[in-house]
């Protein structure tokens, strides 16, 4: 999949492009259905998005977390599955924002041979959200553009959408959030180095800071797993501010243990799935207790 960051680069392609577009915040079941909806004969399939989320600029205050905020994972995902040739990242600015749909239309027709477009059935473009689809059906049918409008993914009764997978997050219910994304949930990073206690209790672990503005469940240990290289690992993690660890700052954090992994990972770049809550993150009144109560979350993993 090739990554471009900004329109003009696409007039090196020579291929005409089937564009799905959208922010695609978590790359949920709804987002992969206006993904494989991309597909004209002869056309790459290129996927739209954003590199940081439209309301970053136009309301911070309404800005929401974000489920996929680093954006290598998200590029993972899309890659394995939305099935796309391309992936275009662009920078949502004053220029853009400040677009009417018709222009927006406009630049991206003399920037790429568009086959179509495909979008879910609720977006909006252009400046102040005043371009829909039914805007998007009538300028693509003007332009012989194949336009396909997605109807929204439905789950329990439900639409399937961002808002709703950071809702259920942010209650802790792991396995209806997997439902609702079509993979499990995950934080990723860069491996970066702590204060190396955990390695002196004898459980050494990769620490993953969290960016700002995640959407999370709630802090605690969970029974995560992760690829590294070509071997699955399994093990526990804590997510929160380790209460029982003296620090200058207090920053949350991905704290990862392998039960089957020895080497050095630091400066990995990690995707950590969380499969299920083991216990609340707690203090300890000594290191002794953490590491017996370590020992214990290890050992529940075998139940």
């Amino acid at each position: 999949m090739q990554i471009f960051n900004s329109l003009d680069e696409l007039r090196t392609l020579n291929q005409p492009i089937h564009w799905a577009i959208g922010f695609f915040d978590g790359v949920h079941r709804g987002h992969v259905r206006v993904m494989h909806s991309a597909a004209t004969p002869g056309a790459l399939r290129g996927i739209m998005t954003f590199a940081h989320h439209p309301l970053a600029l136009l309301r911070p205050a309404e800005q929401p977390l974000l489920i996929t905020p680093g954006a290598l994972y998200k590029a993972q995902l899309i890659a394995e599955l939305g099935g796309a040739d391309i992936l275009l990242r662009l920078p949502f600015n004053v220029e853009l924002a400040g677009l009417t749909p018709v222009q927006f239309l406009d630049i991206l027709g003399e920037s790429c041979r568009v086959a179509g477009i495909s979008v879910g059935a609720n977006w909006r473009f252009g400046a102040e959200g005043t371009g829909n689809t039914e805007l998007l059906a009538h300028e693509g049918a003007r332009r012989g553009w194949d336009i396909r409008i997605c109807p929204l993914a439905q789950h329990t009764g439900a639409p399937v959408s961002s808002q709703r997978i950071r809702t259920v997050l942010a209650a802790g219910d792991l396995p209806l959030a997997t439902d609702l994304l079509g993979h499990p949930f995950a934080i990723s990073g860069t491996v970066e180095h702590g204060q190396h206690l955990a390695r002196r209790l004898g459980f050494p672990t990769a620490n993953i800071p969290i960016p700002p503005g995640s959407a999370l469940p709630p802090a605690g240990v969970y029974a995560i797993s992760a690829c590294v290289g070509h071997c699955t690992l399994t093990g526990i993690a804590n997510l929160g501010l380790r209460p029982s660890i003296a620090e200058q700052s207090k920053l949350p954090r991905l704290e990862v243990h392998f039960t089957d992994w020895h080497g050095d990972l630091y400066g990995s770049y990690l995707s950590v799935y969380l499969h299920h809550f083991i216990r609340p993150e707690v203090p300890f009144s000594s290191l002794e207790a953490l590491q017996k109560q370590v020992l214990s979350d290890i050992s529940s993993l075998q139940s």
